[in-house]
């Protein structure tokens, strides 16, 4: 269930299934996950708690399984969030973890010295599935369920009851560390997010400073 419009030029730097296929490599993982014994199917948009939604429902495995049943039968769900929130999200983890610090470097970018408005330049002349449209990611798919990284606590509590598994906390993964992101915007980066994710901020109702 590997889906063709997500795009990366990060090369052999990355595990994406992309990467992956400009390689020529075998796919590690693609951004569809089945758990046949929950009868759940996650569509993983990146920076929307999907390392936590893997690890605790999926194992981190079942992405490269196909639908044993008629797909309808299914629970399919996937979460997402504010992209003003999720570029500053990237921003930090790109400048602060070791291995996107040298995923960086291979662009002869200087993370150390690097500001917000240089990131969000830098996305928009490079493809990685970390900045790619959210809808990119669902668009083609019947979904019975859209949570908010926003109301995590709340919209997960939701999806365990729809798969029949006692509530639970997910754990919080790959954390960076950052100010609210309304910190980091003027009115010029602003614009940019806005224009770049539009299609985004409409069809998920999402509004600067929520």
């Amino acid at each position: 269930m590997q889906k063709n419009n997500i795009k990366c030029e990060f090369n052999k730097l990355c595990q994406c299934p992309s990467a992956k296929k400009l390689n020529k490599q075998r796919l590690s993982y693609t951004f569809t996950y089945i758990n046949e014994s929950l009868n759940a199917i996650y569509y993983d948009i990146p920076k929307c708690a999907s390392s936590a939604i893997r690890r605790c429902l999926f194992d981190n495995t079942g992405s490269l399984l196909t639908p044993t049943k008629d797909i309808r039968s299914y629970f399919k769900f996937t979460l997402c969030r504010n992209p003003y929130d999720i570029m500053v999200s990237n921003f930090s983890m790109f400048t602060q973890q070791p291995f996107r610090i040298e995923t960086l470097k291979q662009f002869h970018k200087d993370p150390a010295n690097m500001s917000f408005i240089e990131f969000i330049e830098f996305t928009d002349k490079y493809n990685n599935h970390h900045w790619q449209s959210q809808l990119d990611f669902i668009n083609g798919y019947d979904i019975n369920f859209i949570g908010r990284v926003e109301n995590i606590k709340e919209d997960f509590n939701i999806i365990c009851d729809k798969i029949g598994i006692p509530q639970r906390q997910l754990s919080h993964v790959n954390k960076s560390n950052h100010k609210h992101y309304t910190e980091y915007y003027n009115e010029e980066t602003k614009q940019i997010v806005a224009e770049k994710y539009a299609k985004d901020i409409e069809y998920f109702g999402y509004e600067f400073g929520e």
